[in-house]
């Protein structure tokens, strides 16, 4: 089973050898880059990590709204017959399967299922206190999230079957198939928030690191604009205090720790070669 993994990111730099890896751990081998509007050395990175893993990688320099539907768009009309599975995602979110080692292991059941995609419910992580960036991995630094019945974990993104028609909507985390999308027990999902469920994490989930440190708030989230909507909208102290949620520890992730630190060592030896 190939899985593909979209996503469209600005200046992270410093953490793409952990998501990377973090996802080839889990079982992810095509990667489909968008570098909007990057500034710092993440093309350099990426055409480094291009002799270890697949990735197509696509400059993106206009600064139009809703800059992540144009690329999930073009994500759909050229790439979904390259693989089994493709999945959505942000650079600050990382997804695995929750009993299963590998994400192909966790999808299998859903192959021969009558549906186009399941949507996968978050955890949404807070600063852990840290003021400053830290040293290290986001994955071990940042472990306390929102309580259970944190409103924003009924949002969801989505793993597409491949070799299929795909068309977008207007929400950028659901797509539109033939046979529609579910989240993990069956239920229809036709929005990218699900207020009447209660997200289930069975099977996947991902982990939203959605503030990281104060400091990075201030010098890349405030004035970052949303990759969805708007490049203009800043994200105020409203955002901060809702979404810097830190109540519940939470280790889920860190099962995967000493397969991730040795890919992480394996591809930075590949950027440095």
């Amino acid at each position: 089973m190939i899985l593909g993994l979209c996503t469209i990111q600005k200046n992270r730099g410093p953490w793409l050898v952990e998501w990377f890896a973090h996802h080839y751990v889990v079982g992810f081998r095509k990667f489909y880059f968008y570098a909007h509007m990057c500034t710092d050395n993440t093309a350099d990175i990426l055409i480094k990590l291009s002799r270890r893993l697949d990735i197509t990688l696509i400059g993106l320099e206009e600064k139009s709204d809703r800059i992540q539907l144009q690329a999930f768009k073009h994500t759909c009309l050229n790439y979904m017959n390259d693989v089994d599975w493709m999945c959505f995602l942000d650079g600050d979110e990382f997804i695995f399967p929750t009993q299963a080692n590998t994400m192909q292991e966790a999808l299998y059941p859903f192959n021969h299922l009558p549906v186009g995609a399941v949507g996968v419910y978050n955890m949404n992580f807070g600063s852990s206190g840290h003021i400053t960036e830290p040293a290290g991995l986001i994955t071990e630094n940042y472990r306390m999230r929102a309580e259970h019945d944190f409103d924003a974990h009924k949002r969801v993104k989505s793993i597409v079957k491949g070799r299929q028609k795909v068309g977008i909507t207007a929400c950028s985390n659901v797509f539109v198939t033939e046979r529609g999308t579910v989240d993990e027990i069956m239920r229809p999902v036709t929005w990218g928030y699900l207020p009447d469920y209660v997200p289930s994490f069975r099977h996947f989930r991902f982990n939203h690191y959605a503030c990281q440190s104060r400091e990075y708030y201030e010098k890349h989230k405030r004035h970052s604009g949303h990759a969805d909507a708007g490049q203009h909208i800043e994200r105020d102290e409203t955002w901060w205090n809702g979404f810097n949620t830190n109540i519940e520890a939470d280790d889920a992730i860190i099962r995967f720790n000493t397969q991730l630190r040795a890919t992480i060592a394996e591809f930075e030896a590949v950027i440095a070669a």
